[in-house]
């Protein structure tokens, strides 16, 4: 397991994160772990969007598209 220093946090941010950690019941490294292995586990959004616009072309042609359009929006 890798050891991570965060150096240089402002003390108003130390003390909110001891504070929301004690409200957790949890040491502030394992609340900062919690954190980071979450943040770890969250899609990137471009990844996110990449995925849509992969999905949406896959499915929908341009005809597709403009035949929605002529009908008003609404695809069949």
């Amino acid at each position: 397991m890798a050891t991570l220093y965060v150096r240089d946090l402002s003390e108003e941010a130390l003390t909110e994160l001891v504070i929301r950690a004690a409200r957790n019941r949890q040491s502030l490294q394992a609340y900062a772990r919690t954190l980071l292995e979450q943040e770890a586990a969250t899609p990137a959004l471009e990844d996110v969007i990449t995925r849509i616009r992969e999905r949406v072309t896959a499915h929908l042609s341009t005809d597709d598209v403009l035949r929605d359009i002529d009908r008003g929006g609404r695809h069949e």
